[in-house]
């Protein structure tokens, strides 16, 4: 961690083309890591995502202290009519003072994307070579864009009816991996990786034709009512690992609404437990893992971090 100072006296301002320039060119990997240490060491505090609602207009908060970073900060963003606007206010624990306002809707891609990638180096095939796909907006395009620098990809299969050509030669392109549009059950069948980065309601694939040692990154859904994964893939999961099981089993259709409670939590394990365990591969052919990601406080506090100090060592 670099020394704690203000460039002029006054906090930056970091606006989303600075942050995609710093995160495509840096690794949040290490800082990632280091939160969600320091967290399960009990040197992080969290406040849990609140949600008010007005009319129509919803606005939404969420914080951490991370004196052991030398950062603490919120998130806030704003949703209405479907759009979502995210800032991040970024503050000095030694000190007290506010050092940035980081724009962070491209933030929220990147590090969710990252998040994923961590624990897929953990639970999937380190020979995995296909990648199933549900959702290509930025979050979902931004994970093709990280697990394709992570694993052996040889081809994307891709399941977004608003997805044409265009994007699927631009994906294709960008992570110069084989790119083919498919429907549901395809993707199901043929994937060592699974990604649902949608706003689906309803689940997106049919778990009952997952192969086995598939691992399932469901990143898209933070709404208790609804459920990109069905039942079938939370049963079959032999282990279910969440950011923040206590704010994630209350957060998400995909766990709220599974029947079996009991048998769900005797199988979850925290992303902190899971990284402090090591980097070996646990890796099991016969065994299907599940990472349902909601999003978290800390990531956005060491992501916005980063981006801090990358920003004022190039002012």
């Amino acid at each position: 961690m670099m020394e704690m100072k203000v460039a002029d006296g006054m906090p930056l301002y970091i606006a989303d083309a600075e942050v995609e320039r710093i995160l495509r060119a840096g690794d949040l990997a290490p800082v990632l890591t280091r939160a969600f240490l320091s967290w399960r060491e009990g040197q992080v505090n969290m406040q849990p995502r609140f949600r008010t609602d007005q009319d129509g207009f919803r606005l939404v908060s969420m914080g951490a202290v991370m004196p052991a970073l030398g950062y603490a900060g919120v998130k806030v963003y704003s949703h209405v009519a479907g759009r979502l606007c995210f800032r991040i206010m970024l503050f000095c624990t030694r000190t007290g003072a506010m050092l940035a306002t980081v724009e962070a809707n491209a933030l929220t891609k990147f590090r969710t994307a990252a998040c994923s990638v961590l624990s897929a180096r953990r639970y999937a095939d380190p020979q995995a070579d296909t990648l199933g796909l549900f959702g290509l907006g930025p979050v979902g395009y931004e994970h093709a864009l990280q697990l394709s620098r992570a694993f052996p990809l040889r081809r994307i299969l891709l399941c977004d009816p608003r997805a044409g050509e265009t994007l699927r030669a631009a994906l294709e392109r960008d992570t110069g991996v084989r790119v083919a549009l498919a429907d549901a059950d395809a993707v199901a069948r043929q994937s060592n990786i699974i990604v649902t980065a949608t706003r689906s309601l309803v689940p997106v694939f049919d778990g009952a034709l997952l192969r086995p040692g598939t691992f399932v990154a469901a990143v898209g859904s933070c709404l208790k009512h609804a459920r990109e994964v069905d039942a079938v893939t939370v049963a079959r999961a032999g282990v279910v690992v969440l950011e923040w099981p206590e704010q994630t089993l209350q957060d998400t259709g995909d766990l709220l609404l599974f029947d079996d409670q009991a048998a769900l939590r005797a199988k979850v394990e925290s992303l902190a437990d899971m990284l402090a365990a090591g980097q070996a591969s646990a890796y099991e052919p016969g065994r299907i893992v599940m990472y349902n990601a909601v999003g978290v406080a800390l990531e956005d506090i060491a992501a916005a971090s980063m981006i801090y100090e990358t920003a004022l060592e190039a002012a």
